[in-house]
């Protein structure tokens, strides 16, 4: 019988719940979001390590008035990357009560494919920047193209300036992610009816 002293038994049990507790801490963020210069909302993103991948989940709650029309919205996100590339996405927006945006992507090992309010689609090019990873990982200078989740495609990412991107989504929006220290610090959604800023509080 090998004797292990209790000190070494200790130890190894320490080791084992820090790394535990490393694999399995979460990133949290939060934003506030800006209309017409009012407070209407909040955004909050989380980042786990879980034996599936990199998990990322983001949850919008918003209302307000628009043209004389008050809106809610919230937004659903959730994303798995592993390895640095997407393995499935979970996207939706109910507005007013109605689901009415929405987009599952799946990968099975050799091609993915997306099911959303805009149709279906396949491709096999493997993405590995989205919504997840610019809010939690930050820019990645050799990136130059964005997989944006909620439209199941790539935009092409232009740098107007220092710490700044932009890329227009197909939905007709143009996106501008301001960074400060590699991270976001403010996102500009400008729409064809209005501007809404996407300030960071935490």
């Amino acid at each position: 019988m090998i004797y292990t002293p209790a000190y070494m038994i200790r130890s190894v049990t320490f080791l084992l719940f820090t790394l535990l507790a490393l694999h399995t801490q979460a990133q949290n963020l939060a934003f506030t979001l800006y209309l017409f210069g009012d407070s209407i909302g909040s955004t909050k993103i989380t980042k786990k390590h879980e034996a599936a991948g990199d998990v990322y989940v983001l949850d919008t709650y918003a209302k307000a008035k628009i043209l004389w029309v008050t809106r809610e919205n919230h937004t659903h996100y959730e994303a798995v990357y592993k390895d640095g590339k997407l393995q499935s996405s979970v996207y939706y927006e109910i507005n007013n009560g109605k689901k009415d945006k929405w987009s599952n992507i799946k990968f099975d090992g050799h091609q993915y494919s997306a099911d959303t309010y805009m149709g279906k689609k396949t491709w096999t090019e493997a993405p590995t920047h989205g919504i997840g990873t610019m809010y939690c990982d930050g820019y990645a200078p050799n990136k130059k193209r964005f997989f944006n989740e909620a439209q199941a495609d790539f935009n092409e990412l232009s740098f107007p300036q220092a710490n700044v991107i932009e890329f227009k989504s197909s939905d007709g929006n143009r996106n501008v992610y301001h960074f400060k220290n590699g991270q976001i610090a403010e996102v500009e959604c400008h729409t064809s009816i209005a501007t809404l800023h996407i300030k960071r509080t935490r």
